[in-house]
């Protein structure tokens, strides 16, 4: 698989040129994204889907987790942002794009059931790559990175893609999903990694008419009384680190059923800590149906966070990044919080943290 970042612009870069090339010459394109999937995986998604289809390719999308309630507004039919049991599959394809990760292991058993059925595979992202080894897995050799570290979103990197490929015009259902994508992945343009790009983007979507009101509104007002009464919950024991730099929020898996909240009923909890005065990282530990333990990290920016990320099997942005563990709930709060503190008392030491 290659997977240099060459230091040339995305539209001259060799895989940007070969991923055109696969897309033009496939006839039927399946698309994923990670487990979880979230605005960014699934607005992509859609756009790409949409596009394809106006471009007369046959093309399915396939998840490995169900498509959660906030974002049905993008497939109110049922018959596109498909998972588990949802879709009848191909035989074999000639292209699978996978949208919004670098890392085989966050398609869950997708993974194992599909690679070898594709002919050509493109992993769509914006992440930074794990070091090399990480994963643990080796790609095999149908299979292409096409990356751009500093696209605000995979909605950026398509409407770089659409402009360059000319199979056919935007229309609302693309312009939607790439609206989405670049809205969520910004946290509504707040975000340190949104571009200029992001707000033409949206701009130009919006002329193709999308609402941006029903859009937020449909993604983000979708709490029941019992989420807020978890969030409720959660906010009353918030930790903060001796230091007062990092702050967290814990949601065991007992506690969540209690109040019947799903994983992705929870995602948007972490953005309030962000509140805080003082502390400068802030992490939301959720245990999982499957045990694990999933830990989102974001930093107000003056701490970089997927490095830590990175050493604990995990991966994101500099300034927004997340892991799962396979161990208890406190252990992992633990292991975490103490490789956070340490971080930071390295930027204050040193300015930044010092080289390995």
């Amino acid at each position: 698989m290659s997977t240099k970042n060459e230091e040339v612009p995305l539209s001259k870069s060799k895989n940007f040129i070969n991923f055109k090339a696969h897309l033009e010459q496939a006839k039927r394109v399946l698309i994923s994204t990670h487990v979880l999937p979230d605005g960014d995986g699934l607005g992509a998604e859609a756009a790409l889907f949409h596009y394809l289809k106006r471009a007369r390719k046959a093309c399915r999308v396939y998840n490995p987790d169900l498509l959660p309630k906030r974002y049905r507004f993008m497939d109110p039919k049922n018959n596109i942002l498909l998972g588990p049991g949802e879709v009848e599959l191909w035989d074999t394809f000639d292209l699978w794009v996978i949208v919004d990760t670098n890392d085989p292991r966050r398609l869950g058993k997708l993974w194992g059931e599909l690679s070898l059925r594709a002919k050509k595979i493109v992993f769509l992202d914006h992440h930074l790559l794990p070091p090399n080894g990480a994963t643990g897995l080796t790609y095999p050799p149908h299979a292409l990175l096409v990356s751009d570290t500093s696209s605000s979103s995979i909605g950026e990197l398509l409407f770089h893609l659409f402009s360059e490929l000319h199979l056919a015009k935007i229309n609302k259902d693309v312009a939607q999903g790439l609206y989405v994508s670049v809205m969520t992945d910004t946290n509504s343009f707040r975000y340190a990694r949104t571009t200029p790009l992001a707000h033409r983007i949206a701009a130009e979507m919006i002329e193709t008419g999308v609402n941006p009101e029903e859009v937020y509104q449909a993604i983000y007002s979708s709490k029941e009384v019992s989420h807020l009464q978890l969030l409720g919950n959660m906010l009353q024991n918030v930790r903060v680190s001796s230091g007062g730099k990092v702050a967290w929020l814990e949601v065991g898996l007992e506690l969540r059923k209690k109040h019947q909240a799903s994983a992705d009923d929870t995602q948007s909890f972490l953005n309030l800590l962000l509140l805080l005065k003082g502390a400068e990282v802030v992490c939301f530990f959720r245990e999982e149906d499957d045990n694990q333990v999933r830990v989102s990290i974001k930093s107000k920016g003056s701490v970089v966070v997927n490095r830590v990320a990175m050493e604990l099997g995990g991966g994101g942005h500099e300034y927004a990044a997340g892991l799962a563990l396979s161990a208890p709930l406190d252990k992992t709060v633990d292991a975490v919080i103490k490789r956070l503190d340490a971080v930071i008392q390295s930027y204050e030491k040193f300015g930044k943290p010092p080289k390995e």
